[in-house]
């Protein structure tokens, strides 16, 4: 598989069937995330493999993962959403604690973050945090090259997951990203393909695509 086959391959999935992934794709996703660059040239992340289904009850736990199905709580939630933005969300919020418990396989990636990521005062101080996201990048592109994807899901606020796996208090969490073989057939959400909506020369042009009134938060 070439790199465009991958890209045009990369989905979402947010089921899986029951076949366990072996190790050395396990091990080929996390070199291909070591290939992404790093803002300080020191790679300080690491890739944890939950195996233990009570530690991930006690994750899910941790990071106030459940499974939102109330249709009236949802459509309230996401009102301000494009059409096409708000049927992923409801798709994907019924889902949420059962991806963690059920996927063959579970990583949560960390890192060091920059000093002022908590409070940052300009996008340099989140150049870890952006790092880390690359290094996932390219992880979910290895794990299409063996028919294997995945989900992240945002891992909330409360370090109580960092503590269940051993994270030093000073490291964050980047992401809970379960993953498998798809357990029916992939279903790839449209991309934009209009490049000159998004390519601009000397000034920002503007943002015409659908969008929603304020930034989520």
């Amino acid at each position: 598989m070439d790199l465009w086959q991958a890209f045009e391959a990369r989905a979402t999935v947010r089921t899986f069937d029951d076949r366990p992934v072996p190790a050395d794709v396990v091990v080929k996703a996390v070199r291909a995330a070591l290939r992404a660059p790093a803002y300080n040239h020191l790679w300080e992340w690491g890739f944890i493999q939950v195996h233990d289904h009570a530690l991930r009850s006690s994750l899910a736990d941790a990071t106030s993962l459940e499974d939102v199905s109330d249709p009236d709580l949802l459509a309230v939630k996401f009102a301000t959403l494009p059409e096409a933005a708000r049927q992923i969300y409801l798709r994907a919020l019924p889902l949420q604690r059962t991806m963690l418990l059920e996927a063959p396989g579970l990583l949560m990636p960390v890192y060091r973050p920059k000093r002022g990521e908590h409070a940052p005062e300009g996008p340099a101080d989140l150049n870890a945090h952006a790092a880390i996201w690359m290094a996932i990048g390219y992880m979910l592109l290895s794990f299409v090259e063996d028919g294997v994807y995945g989900c992240t899901i945002p891992p909330g606020r409360s370090k109580e997951a960092q503590r269940l796996l051993g994270v030093p208090a000073d490291w964050e969490t980047a992401t809970l990203l379960p993953f498998g073989y798809p357990g029916g057939k992939v279903v790839r959400s449209a991309h934009p393909t209009d490049v000159e909506a998004f390519l601009h020369s000397d000034r920002f042009r503007g943002f015409s695509l659908p969008t929603t009134p304020e930034p989520l938060g």
